[in-house]
């Protein structure tokens, strides 16, 4: 079994100790730990285990419902061992990572921060094979900007087993904002359109199919239609930052408001969550919204079928899940409820 470290266990334990360097983002008051030497992950959870079978489950959970139990059982231990001297093997590296079926909002709001504690000059950046080339830009743009000498190594499915790497901890969503919020939005604001409505007309999920019948009501009343695809990362944050008025589909490109000031009123349009498994979605862009202080609404949609899911979506989710839930249907909405709020 792999036996599982407290953070005060490792202040306490000075070999363990000198496996952590600690970078601080001073003007924040914040600090990042990061474990430097031997160890291995999967490209999934990206759960850090050394190689005295020792996990800090506190650092490296990234995603608040994530669940860890599967690390710690007998199984998973014999397995791993078993498999260890197959895994992977990548030297001298920062394991950034990014979400295996490349999810804007997990990419955004938990690995990305993570990026502004580098302090070296010169590294590889670990990152999934699967991130889009819009990301990958956009990372490029911050090293440029921190004159760092990089390069970029990928990761497919599976473990791997890092020698001599960095691992930056994960950090809870309120600082990941913070620290997003602090340096990336623009720190003089342009004038720009001040209500905007997200389409999601190149999504697999949860597309609005009657978008053509609400889109002229919504022109009518002064929004301009942004379709997040068509913009760089860079320019997303500069719309979203200068807004007054949101509306779009549930979805990772809600993910943005979190550039959004304080008071932008934001109305999210998505299906009813009604089974157990899904309550991890429901309120999402709603507690984003709440730790940024905006106004945020919900209008329920009708859900229409999917007939032929993505191969992603395939590949990572269970085949009842997809058919059953309300998360990976598309979307009608009414157009007096539309009205009402516009």
């Amino acid at each position: 079994m792999f036996r599982n470290i407290s953070k005060s266990e490792i202040i306490n334990d000075n070999k363990l100790s000198k496996n952590f360097v600690n970078v601080k983002l001073n003007k924040l008051d914040l600090s990042c730990n990061i474990y430097k030497g031997d160890f291995s992950l999967d490209s999934f959870n990206f759960f850090l285990i050394n190689n005295n079978n020792t996990t800090f489950d506190k650092l490296f959970t990234r995603d608040e419902f994530q669940k860890n139990e599967h690390f710690f059982t007998n199984k998973f231990y014999d397995n791993f061992h078993n498999n260890f001297n197959n895994f992977k093997k990548i030297n001298n590296s920062f394991v950034l990572g990014s979400n295996a079926a490349n999810n804007y909002y997990s990419n955004l709001t938990q690995f990305l921060p993570r990026i502004f504690f580098l302090n070296n000059n010169k590294i590889r950046i670990v990152i999934n094979r699967n991130s889009s080339t819009k990301f990958r830009d956009f990372i490029k743009k911050i090293l440029v900007s921190k004159k760092i000498d990089f390069s970029f190594t990928y990761l497919d499915e599976g473990f791997y087993k890092f020698t001599n790497s960095e691992m930056p901890q994960f950090f809870n969503l309120s600082k990941s904002i913070n620290i997003l919020r602090y340096i990336l939005i623009p720190k003089k604001l342009e004038s720009a359109d001040k209500k905007i409505y997200v389409t999601r007309e190149d999504s697999n999920y949860r597309k609005i199919i009657n978008e053509a019948d609400i889109i002229p009501i919504l022109r009518s009343k002064g929004y301009k239609i942004i379709n997040p695809q068509l913009y760089t990362i860079e320019d997303q944050i500069k719309i979203f930052s200068n807004v007054d008025k949101i509306i779009g589909a549930y979805g990772s490109n809600l993910a943005n408001i979190i550039f959004c000031k304080p008071n932008t009123e934001i109305l999210e349009i998505g299906p009813s969550f009604d089974e157990d498994y899904e309550k991890l979605f429901e309120n999402r862009y709603k507690h984003l919204a709440d730790l940024n202080k905006l106004k945020y609404s919900r209008l329920i949609a009708d859900t229409v079928t999917i007939k032929k899911h993505s191969e992603i979506a395939k590949k990572y989710i269970n085949k009842k899940v997809l058919n059953k839930s309300n998360y990976y249907k598309n979307l009608i909405v009414k157009i007096k409820d539309i009205k009402s709020f516009v």
